[in-house]
């Protein structure tokens, strides 16, 4: 992901509610828009495309934006708890250090997305495509990931705990290093995923087919 800081120049945005209606009014694009210190609770504004687009310590929460497209943007320190973004796009987008509990991000296409330190407790990534994804240090608790479709995506030190798994492959992926207790399988899920000695341990049987990552290489029976 290339580094938007330096080479994207910002317009500050000084009233973010009139920044989106007119977007959507207008059928138009938000482009390379810094939006800082900046609060939208509530309303719905779908459709919106936003382009080369920073995010600095603003509350963007409970408001819906169906279909929306983030590509080249950048969330910093921000709480987007309960936004509704279902079908939506996130493309070479980076959220640092937000809140996002109980987001909803479902059926939605994700590819050179990264999360970095973020709270997503409660959130519903189900029906997502996510191509070359990172999650680093992120809290997925209570979290569902079920019928997703996952492509070179990781998770390292991630919270896992009590998150649907259901009918989404993590074949090839090395989950060791991340909080699986309490998930919710319905079969093979994480067979081919590569775990810890403790995490078989603990799981059993849920994971039949795993691959012990701290250990010689072997497939659980």
């Amino acid at each position: 992901m290339r580094n938007q800081t330096q080479q994207t120049s910002y317009t500050l945005c000084e009233d973010i509610e009139a920044t989106f209606t007119s977007a959507c009014e207008e059928q138009e694009d938000v482009e390379h828009i810094l939006f800082e210190n900046l609060s939208l609770e509530g309303g719905a504004y779908p459709g919106l495309t936003f382009r080369q687009c920073r995010f600095v310590g603003c509350r963007l929460s409970g408001f819906t934006l169906a279909r929306a497209a983030f590509i080249d943007c950048m969330f910093e320190q921000c709480d987007i708890s309960n936004a509704q973004i279902q079908k939506g796009t996130l493309q070479r987008t980076k959220m640092t250090d937000c809140k996002l509990l109980g987001v909803t991000l479902t059926e939605s296409f994700l590819l050179d997305a990264m999360f970095e330190r973020c709270v997503a407790r409660y959130g519903n990534f189900t029906g997502s495509k996510m191509r070359h994804v990172r999650f680093t240090g992120c809290d997925l608790t209570s979290g569902s990931l079920s019928g997703c479709v996952l492509s070179s995506t990781v998770f390292a030190r991630c919270l896992l705990t009590r998150a649907e798994l259901f009918q989404t492959s993590f074949f090839g992926m090395d989950l060791s290093d991340s909080e699986l207790s309490g998930i919710s399988l319905s079969g093979g899920e994480l067979r081919g995923a590569h775990v810890s000695l403790e995490q078989a341990a603990m799981l059993g049987q849920l994971l039949a087919g795993v691959l012990i990552s701290d250990a010689v290489a072997q497939t659980g029976r």
